[in-house]
C-alpha cells in the first residue's frame, strides 16, 4: 500500500499522520486481542477489544487535547521508536471528567500530569473519562506509537438493557 494512502486528519491532530489500523494488518489485530487477558487483569475488568491503530507523528506534530469516544474505554498508549531517541511527553488530566469538553490545543486551566516516555513505555488509561494529548512538539523527526483499545463487557451489557 503506497505510504500516501495512509495519511489522515483527526480533529485532535495538528497535521495529518500517518496512521494504519489493525483492520489493515492482521498482524496487529492478533496483538490486540493477545493483549486482551493481560489488561484485563491489570483493570480488574472482563474487557471486549475493540480497535487499534498504529500512528507515525512527525517533527513538531502535537496530539490535541482531547477524551476519547466509548470504543476507547481502557486505552493503551505504546510508545514504539523515536528517531532521535528523545523522549516525547504524554500529558493526561487529573480530573475525572464529569461532561464532554471539546477538543482544545491545551488543557486551559484544568489541572494535569506530564508523563515522559521512552521507547518501549506504556501507559495504560480511560481515554473516555481523562482527557489527553501531547501539548508539546514532538522533538523527534518522527515517532512511532500503537493505540490500542477495549470496553468493559459489563457496560456492554448495561446498555442492551
Amino acid at each position: 500500500m503506497p505510504l500516501n494512502e495512509l495519511m489522515r486528519d483527526g480533529v485532535m491532530l495538528k497535521r495529518p499522520a500517518l496512521e494504519l489500523y489493525a483492520h489493515q494488518y492482521k498482524p496487529m489485530l492478533a496483538f490486540l486481542w493477545g493483549l486482551t487477558p493481560i489488561m484485563s487483569e491489570l483493570t480488574r475488568r472482563d474487557l471486549l477489544p475493540t480497535y487499534s491503530y498504529f500512528r507515525v507523528y512527525r517533527e513538531g506534530d502535537l496530539c490535541w487535547v482531547h477524551s476519547d469516544r466509548f470504543a476507547c474505554e481502557h486505552s493503551l498508549s505504546l510508545t514504539l521508536a523515536y528517531s532521535d531517541e528523545k523522549p516525547w511527553a504524554f500529558e493526561i488530566g487529573r480530573d475525572r471528567l464529569t461532561h464532554a469538553k471539546p477538543v482544545e490545543t491545551t488543557f486551559q486551566d484544568d489541572p494535569y500530569n506530564t508523563i515522559e516516555m521512552a521507547v518501549g513505555d506504556a501507559i495504560l488509561y480511560q481515554g473516555v473519562t481523562y482527557r489527553h494529548g501531547r501539548v508539546t512538539p514532538n522533538p523527534n523527526r518522527w515517532s512511532a506509537h500503537m493505540f490500542l483499545h477495549w470496553v468493559d463487557s459489563r457496560t456492554i451489557q448495561s446498555a442492551r438493557l
